[in-house]
């Protein structure tokens, strides 16, 4: 979760909430940006993220971080998040959000509980 906060907001995003839980990422979209514009555009590059709901829907998408999530997944999501913002216009320094993101990736991970048949997952 820390890896992707900070690559997010290395792209200049704004988090949705003060102090956000673990479960997954809340990002305001830029403005002028169509929060459902980012995930349908995400989704084309075959990343699955959620839009806002109710009266959040548009203002906001949602990155989450549950189950097995490994770095790679991360720098995955980061990378497509800066070309779909791009495509919608958006200035993007490419490389912003690994350069934030990656130095607190190589730290040791943390062991978390991934349940049967995952012993190795990180908390990305």
């Amino acid at each position: 979760a820390r890896a992707t906060r900070a690559g997010v907001q290395a792209l200049g995003l704004a988090l949705f909430a003060d102090h956000p839980g673990s479960a997954c990422t809340a990002v305001k979209a830029p403005g002028g940006t169509d929060g459902g514009a980012v995930v349908k555009g995400m989704r084309k590059r075959g990343i699955t993220i959620a839009g806002g709901q109710g009266s959040m829907k548009g203002t906001m998408f949602r990155i989450a971080h549950m189950g097995y999530v490994d770095d790679f997944d991360v720098l995955t999501a980061l990378s497509a998040l800066e070309m779909v913002l791009a495509d919608l216009g958006y200035p993007v320094d490419f490389g912003a959000s690994h350069r934030a993101a990656e130095p607190l990736l190589r730290q040791a991970p943390e062991a978390v509980d991934a349940g049967p048949g995952r012993p190795d997952a990180r908390r990305a």
